[in-house]
């Protein structure tokens, strides 16, 4: 059978619309039978906590305090930064490819220091400290 005419061009068109509608209805549908979820309630264990701001990271954040490193880093960020740090020094990345990828960080923590602090001065302390009292 060969539509003609309307027929012909009309026939995307309702396939279109057709599907866009059976997609929405399918998107939003519930089974009413189905329980309602429990909200999540648990919270991580301290040991995972303590995991992440250890005392190599109290080290560290309390030498780079003594350099004049604005405190502006939480203990995870500084943990996870510090370790990144570490694993490139380990494979043999060159410090100023390290420098260049600390440029984000150390802006943010010059700029929160009120002009005490270059962003530059503070990747090179960055991967300094790092190097020195974390790794």
């Amino acid at each position: 059978m060969r539509m003609r005419g309307r027929t012909a061009r009309a026939l995307p068109t309702a396939l279109v619309t057709g599907g866009i509608a059976v997609s929405m209805g399918a998107c939003g549908a519930t089974n009413p039978a189905d329980p309602v979820a429990d909200p999540i309630t648990t919270v991580p264990p301290s040991a995972t906590l303590a995991t992440v701001a250890d005392a190599r990271t109290t080290h560290l954040a309390e030498a780079l305090a003594t350099e004049g490193f604005p405190a502006v880093l939480p203990d995870q960020t500084l943990f996870a930064l510090a370790d990144g740090v570490c694993r490139q020094i380990a494979a043999g990345t060159p410090d100023a490819e390290i420098l260049t990828q600390l440029q984000p960080t150390a802006a943010y923590a010059a700029s929160q220091s009120g002009g005490a602090i270059t962003a530059e001065r503070s990747a090179e302390l960055l991967l300094d400290s790092t190097r020195r009292d974390f790794c």
